[in-house]
């Protein structure tokens, strides 16, 4: 998510005899307690094919592939950098607010977000995602980030959750019971936001009210809208492409029958 520096105690015990008693009272909590699972609270993803990690200086951040050689991400970290993918590494070559899909259709993004344009296309394993309004009540959002926002290192695990509208373009996890619940965290900004099997929008950053903390509240988010006609859409149809189907002439060749060529004017006889 955004980079900038949390305390280094967020969310930790101001003291150790506090860290102690803690460990104490839950029993050996800390040592039995199962690996995270993530976004914050997610799971294991399925859309790797479409999601690519980011990399640019210190900075790890997740994308969404939307063309061969197009991925949106957030602006604060889409915009230059490498793209990793499918086992290649590919440099993002420039940056722009608008783009035209593979089949036709004109994209465009606003608020942090941005769309890259890659320096060759991306691997054949990965694939774009429809970009579209999608429908139903539930948002899947997925990204590489870290799982704990105390462990912003833990990078490049592709995680999911499900969430639903808290707001405009801010999700929550519905089934929160305490003060943290599953929504996106550090390395997550970039990821997808699928509405149904339909990308909607962009991950931008997380929030929470505690102000000693940054994840495991809202997911917010920056819509990407398509418009026009697909190529398919636009494609002749075998009816213009057959050669035998009779065409009605146009007003210009209508005029070019009907006048004299230049030269036939010479051929004409004189009047007498």
């Amino acid at each position: 998510m955004h980079q900038e520096e949390l305390p280094a105690d967020a969310g930790l015990p101001r003291s150790w005899p506090a860290a102690i008693a803690i460990v104490f009272l839950a029993g050996g909590f800390l040592f039995a307690a199962p690996d995270a699972h993530a976004v914050v609270k997610g799971s294991s993803s399925a859309l790797e094919r479409h999601t690519v990690r980011i990399v640019r200086g210190a900075i790890r951040c997740s994308g969404v592939v939307i063309g061969r050689s197009l991925i949106a991400s957030a602006a604060h970290c889409g915009g230059r950098g490498t793209v990793i993918a499918g086992g290649a590494q590919i440099a993002i070559a420039g940056a722009t607010r608008s783009a035209t899909l593979d089949d036709g259709r004109r994209v465009s993004v606003s608020g942090d977000a941005v769309i890259a344009r890659l320096s060759r296309p991306l691997p054949a394993s990965v694939t774009p995602v429809a970009v579209g309004d999608g429908g139903g009540e539930t948002y899947t959002i997925a990204g590489y980030g870290t799982a704990d926002e105390r462990q912003r290192g833990a990078y490049g695990q592709l995680r999911e959750a499900r969430l639903v509208a808290a707001e405009r373009f801010a999700l929550v996890d519905p089934g929160r019971t305490g003060s943290i619940g599953a929504s996106a965290c550090f390395g997550d900004s970039g990821g997808p936001v699928l509405r149904g099997a339909h990308l909607v929008g962009i991950i931008t950053r997380a929030a929470h009210p505690h102000p000693r903390i940054a994840c495991g509240h809202l997911t917010r988010w920056a819509p990407i809208s398509v418009s026009g006609t697909t190529l398919a859409a636009a494609a002749p149809t075998d009816a213009d492409l057959r050669l035998d189907t009779p065409r009605k002439p146009s007003a210009r060749r209508k005029a070019r029958k009907t006048s004299h060529p230049v030269w036939s004017w010479f051929r004409q006889p004189k009047a007498r």
